[in-house]
């Protein structure tokens, strides 16, 4: 009788405290998370073959308008580096005076939002852009061109999102307000709740993009029972691995990406709520199914490397990262980041250096006679090599600190979201905030002492 009183408490015991362990796995983490990002970093340095934070961005500047690389800006920036860079600034700009040239009646409203963003990253005023008003055109006065919900729900949503990337004001001759936009958004949802991108059927991923826009509007009482909604039916629809199906029923990275930026902005803890935990997995679970071993991510699982994938799911795991840190969500441009460059600079340089050592390691493997002069004179070039980079990359680093340094000194008081007093107290200390553990090892305690005490009991008997 008490060992079969054993086997269902141990058993019991080990229903609560698998999904647990679970939820306790390191991307849930923000050390986890800041590894996942700097990994896609270090991934981008490496395909661009650049050696500094300040060297990608520049090389990210030859698609600049393009979202290929703009929402890399975004990202980079969101997470604390410094996207001020010269060559980005002035390829953006040239973006913007191309869409104009062209004529924005031809420019889709999510291109002109898309680019808004990445000039923001770049600490840029979007309200004049070469004399031009990004922020009118792109999304209150976007109806003198094409209507704004010319690509529905999509358009809509970006537009509010970027309204309030900065607390932007709508003038009173304004052919739309953020009431009107969001009147809009609430129009489209679909019969039984959701939103969708075209059709009655909603689709995760304009569920997710949507909520991410109505999040800062939660306590009104339409759009609260909007996100009601659509929170049923994102927690219906996650799979057992934690991740979304996107509408042509795959799933897929950039879907689980999106619904993690909406949770996120909803203040949702995606490491520890139930309603977002599937066979013990969670969303960032879910996004490192797709995670490849050199920090990119790809479109589906056991597929190769896509870029579409790794900067949706590099916002999503910023997005992750701010809230684990308390700072703000995504497209907030209000809240203070603390600057990463210099810590990220540090690590691209050691994998540009080891990327180099390994090079020179399998050099030495030769020891042909035959070959040994040759290889004499290739290892004597590959030092030479190594050291212009390493003296090209103390002259960007030394700039770099420059730039940083006079950031801060000409950084102006901005808004900062509130903390819980636990954070706080890890702010002052200077460690991250971790969300609460489950107790495992107590729970594990209570096993070890009532195995020992049946067991003690068994023997009496």
């Amino acid at each position: 009788m008490g060992k079969r009183i054993f086997v269902v408490i141990l058993a019991v015991l080990l229903c609560v405290t698998t999904p647990l362990t679970a939820y306790c796995s390191q991307i849930n983490t923000p050390d986890g998370v800041k590894s996942s990002v700097e990994g896609v970093i270090l991934y981008k340095c490496a395909s661009l073959n650049a050696n500094s934070v300040d060297d990608m961005l520049s090389k990210l500047s030859e698609n600049a308008g393009d979202s290929s690389s703009d929402w890399y800006y975004t990202a980079l920036s969101q997470y604390g580096v410094d996207c001020k860079n010269s060559k980005s600034i002035s390829a953006l700009k040239s973006a913007v005076e191309e869409f104009y040239e062209n004529g924005l009646s031809s420019v889709k409203a999510t291109d002109l939002q898309r680019v808004a963003f990445a000039l923001l990253a770049c600490k840029q005023d979007i309200t004049d852009i070469n004399g031009r008003n990004l922020l009118a055109d792109a999304t209150y006065n976007r109806s003198k061109y094409r209507p704004l919900d010319a690509q529905g729900t999509n358009s809509l949503a970006y537009a509010l999102l970027l309204l309030d990337s900065k607390d932007y004001k709508t003038p009173f001759e304004a052919k739309d307000t953020r009431d009107s936009i969001i009147n809009r958004i609430l129009d489209r949802e679909t019969n039984k709740g959701g939103y969708a991108l075209s059709g009655s059927t909603a689709d995760t991923d304009m569920t997710a993009i949507a909520l991410q826009a109505l999040a800062p509007y939660k306590n009104r009482k339409k759009v609260s029972e909007s996100i009601d909604r659509c929170l049923d039916i994102l927690s219906r629809r996650q799979d057992e691995s934690g991740a979304y199906k996107s509408f042509s029923n795959t799933i897929t990275s950039e879907t689980t990406a999106q619904v993690i930026i909406a949770l996120t902005s909803l203040n949702i803890d995606i490491a520890s709520d139930g309603r977002f935990i599937k066979n013990g997995n969670t969303l960032l679970d879910g996004l490192m199914n797709f995670k490849l071993d050199n920090g990119a991510f790809s479109h589906t699982e056991g597929a190769s490397e896509n870029n579409m994938a790794t900067y949706q799911c590099l916002c999503a795991l910023v997005s992750a990262y701010r809230f684990f840190n308390g700072e703000g969500v995504f497209y907030d441009f209000n809240s203070k980041v603390k600057t990463v460059t210099k810590s990220v600079n540090r690590a691209v340089t050691k994998s540009v250096e080891k990327k180099y050592n390994t090079k020179s390691k399998k050099s030495k493997k030769i020891s042909n006679p035959e070959t040994s002069e040759t290889i004499n004179q290739n290892s004597k070039e590959e030092n030479k090599i190594v050291s212009d980079k390493q003296t090209k990359k103390k002259k960007i680093k030394n700039k770099i600190e420059k730039e940083t340094s006079k950031a801060v000194q000409n950084e102006t008081t901005q808004t900062v979201i509130p903390k819980t007093s636990e954070q706080k107290s890890n702010s002052e200390s200077g460690k991250p905030f971790t969300p609460k553990p489950f107790y495992i090892d107590f729970l594990l305690l209570i096993i070890s002492y009532l195995t020992l005490f049946l067991i003690k009991k068994g023997g009496k008997k």
